[in-house]
């Protein structure tokens, strides 16, 4: 290996682990999963070693370890066994920006596919990342949606949904914020085939200009504060959460009896199962209403916060 494509490595390491650092002292702006793909080349190791000829690319060289996630079919959409994988397979996985500081780097995967035909493209994955925009007129289900990565995600009414390892019928009306999905798109980058995974969050929260807060489209009894603040009650009540105040620790968010998080006024930082964490501006206590900023108070709670 050569001394710069080392330095390359070395340093997107580096930041990959100042961003774990900052989620785990401020839960701001998580970045966006990072695509990997290769051949299965040989390794002594746990997981998966995965290897491209893309010298320019500092991931060239990157050990997946699948865990969990969904492995999929690129030429069925079904369920990959991932004994099945064997060297020589190539694979595309979209990762966690969290890296091990090792080299290879290490990561674990969100979902990953193989078995990608020769003469096909293989299906991108994408997390939606707000509501519809620019819908088409005539009401034929077609619609732009955008999605975490800065992209947009184009689905017509020719569109076919389909969900993952469940029997229960999506469609369109479930590409909600926050939504996960894998998608085989035509000729001109319109999703022919959506491969539609288990929503992963509690809901989706959003801030509107004139303070009002929405839970999954609907409003709020307890409106925000201008400086970007949501209601700690309101929404984590709506996301089915418990909440109570207590002299010593301030507001305490819970779930079947285990404390989510606690957040005493003046104070930019909460108490959380992880430990404490950083807020980007201080807790506030205004009429007997406790606020936190939107972005920290969503990433606890397991809330996609729609910005």
């Amino acid at each position: 290996m050569n001394l710069k494509k080392l330095w390359i490595r070395l340093s997107v390491l580096a930041l990959c682990a100042a961003a774990v650092c900052l989620t785990a002292a401020a839960a701001v702006d998580v970045p966006a999963p990072t695509r990997v793909w290769g051949t299965v080349s040989p390794w002594d190791g746990n997981g998966i070693l995965l290897k491209n000829d893309n010298t320019e690319d500092s991931l060239n060289e990157v050990v997946v370890h699948l865990g969990d996630a969904p492995v999929v079919d690129a030429a069925t959409g079904l369920p990959l066994d991932p004994e099945t994988i064997k060297e020589g397979d190539t694979l595309y996985v979209w990762v966690s920006p969290a890296m091990a500081l090792s080299l290879p780097p290490q990561v674990s995967a969100i979902v990953a596919v193989g078995n990608i035909p020769a003469d096909a493209a293989a299906p991108e994955y994408v997390e939606i990342a707000g509501e519809a925009v620019v819908p088409a007129p005539g009401g034929d289900g077609a619609a732009r949606f955008p999605t975490r990565d800065g992209g947009t995600l184009e689905v017509t009414g020719e569109t076919v949904y389909t969900p993952w390892l469940t029997r229960q019928i999506v469609g369109q009306a479930d590409l909600i914020p926050g939504a996960r999905a894998l998608v085989w798109k035509d000729a001109e980058g319109k999703a022919e085939k959506v491969l539609v995974f288990a929503y992963s969050y509690r809901g989706f929260a959003s801030c509107q200009e004139d303070g009002t807060v929405l839970f999954n489209n609907e409003a709020l009894s307890v409106k925000g504060k201008p400086e970007g603040l949501m209601p700690v009650r309101a929404v984590a009540e709506a996301a089915g959460y418990d909440v109570r105040w207590d002299k010593e620790l301030g507001v305490v968010v819970s779930r079947e009896g285990e404390t989510v998080l606690t957040a005493k006024p003046g104070t930019d930082t909460v108490m959380t199962a992880l430990g404490e964490a950083g807020l980007e501006s201080p807790c506030v206590l205004e009429q007997g209403v406790t606020y936190l900023p939107a972005a920290d108070l969503c990433y606890w709670l397991n809330v996609y916060f729609v910005k």
